[in-house]
């Protein structure tokens, strides 16, 4: 009888050890999973909240082969309208990483649509309503602000024995 209860004992603690190690199993599983739709949702949100600047341009180009138009107005995925005309610039906030651009013209009544996508790390864009009107496909470019320090030619530079007199402020 002894022989009997111990190898029910063995059965018993082998299947509590079984079902403890598919416990285990599955948890390890439902961590891995949450843990993949933690980081995708963080990238979804991280791309998809990123903000972008639009200067929205109505000026001729430089070369002058495209005038800009008299008057237009611009829609910008589902925002207000905005009017434009000749030489203006006008800035505008958006979010997420593609854009639909429509135009719509009333010199020669006319009506056009694009789509584009911000390529990540972008954050301000030159939208030339004038490229676009005329069917150009490079209407938008990432707009580069360049800083230059300010130079003073006309004054030398400060010596070790004339140094820079420092007015007292209150």
């Amino acid at each position: 009888m002894s022989g009997a209860d111990n190898s029910e004992a063995d059965r018993n603690a082998a299947d509590r050890n079984a079902a403890r190690s598919a416990v285990r199993t599955r948890r390890r599983f439902v961590k891995a999973g949450l843990l993949v739709l933690y980081v995708g949702l963080t990238l979804f949100v991280f791309i998809n909240g990123r903000s972008h600047t639009f200067l929205l341009d109505n000026k001729s180009l430089n070369d002058g082969a495209i005038p800009a138009l008299r008057r237009v107005k611009v829609f910008i995925d589902n925002q207000k309208p905005i009017e434009l005309y000749a030489r203006d610039r006008e800035l505008l906030m958006v979010r997420g990483q593609g854009h639909r651009i429509r135009i719509e013209t009333q010199d020669p009544a006319n009506r056009l649509e694009a789509k584009f996508t911000v390529p990540f790390g972008n954050d301000m864009i030159l939208i030339s309503i004038p490229k676009m009107a005329s069917g150009a496909d490079d209407f938008w470019e990432q707009f580069i602000i360049h800083y230059e320090r300010p130079t003073n030619n006309d004054a030398p530079p400060p010596t070790l024995e004339e140094p820079v007199p420092i007015e007292p402020t209150l």
